[in-house]
């Protein structure tokens, strides 16, 4: 089967730090890629919606920050939603929301 990827995928346990509508929570990413993350919240996030976010994939390196929007949002426990955000930009400088 062929991969339709156009990024790899870097899977981890880290946190990050997601603003949306204003609001900061602290949440549980399931993996990276250049083009996008997945994270588990314990909200649902509306599609199309900008968040920011911040987060580290390796501990020795500076963080990145990036501003995306929301592509699905799935339910997978009664409080806990699967997100997937494609990134619009990425920088490892704060972006002022």
């Amino acid at each position: 089967m062929e991969e339709k990827r156009k990024f790899n995928r870097w899977y981890t346990q880290n946190k990050a730090t997601i603003s949306y509508e204003g609001v900061k929570n602290e949440v549980s990413l399931l993996d990276v890629s250049a083009g996008g993350m997945r994270f588990f919240s314990d909200q649902p996030l509306e599609i199309g919606s900008l968040i920011y976010g911040e987060f580290k994939v390796l501990s020795q390196l500076n963080p990145f920050f990036v501003k995306g929007r929301v592509i699905r949002t799935q339910q997978k426990d009664p409080n806990r939603w699967e997100i997937a955000v494609r990134f619009e930009k990425v920088s490892t400088l704060p972006f002022i929301s």
